[in-house]
């Protein structure tokens, strides 16, 4: 075996080395990327997920105080607003708002009586996060519409 002399080594291994290093680099630098992008969508899909959860439990809430009123009380309620705050985790407490839309008579003849009052509940529910102007990231709106007899 014959040495090669030192004068023909140039140094092609240690660029060859380097560049594998650089394309390592890139390949890990891009996965962190994805990584944190899929940990912002988890964190964003939770945070609506309990502004959706805090929306309906403040629906329930002002369904049951429908529920739990007679029908003359209804007639004379225009609007009445309401808080949940038995929630747990979220920035903002969930709230509901009860409004009577009209009176239901099923006979045409004015001298009969009103036999049922249509009634909507509309509920906000908030997530914990919240934006760089200190609102809430996350706002679901619910709604039902029901006919009290």
């Amino acid at each position: 075996m014959t040495a090669l002399p030192r004068n023909n080594q140039r140094g092609a291994i240690l660029i060859i080395a380097l560049i594998m290093l650089l394309l390592l680099t890139i390949i890990g630098l891009s996965s962190m990327r994805g990584t944190s992008l899929q940990e912002s969508m988890a964190g964003n899909l939770r945070d609506s997920n309990l502004a959706f959860q805090a929306a309906e439990a403040a629906l329930r809430q002002g369904e049951g105080m429908v529920d739990g009123k007679g029908f003359d009380e209804l007639r004379d309620i225009v609007a009445l607003d309401g808080t949940y705050t038995g929630f747990p985790g979220v920035a903002t407490a969930p709230t509901f708002r009860i409004t009577t839309l009209t009176e239901i008579r099923t006979s045409l003849d004015p001298q009969d009586p009103i036999e049922g009052v249509l009634v909507r509940v509309e509920a906000d529910g908030f997530g914990m996060a919240l934006n760089s102007n200190a609102s809430t990231a996350s706002e679901i709106k619910l709604r039902s519409v029901f006919l009290v007899e």
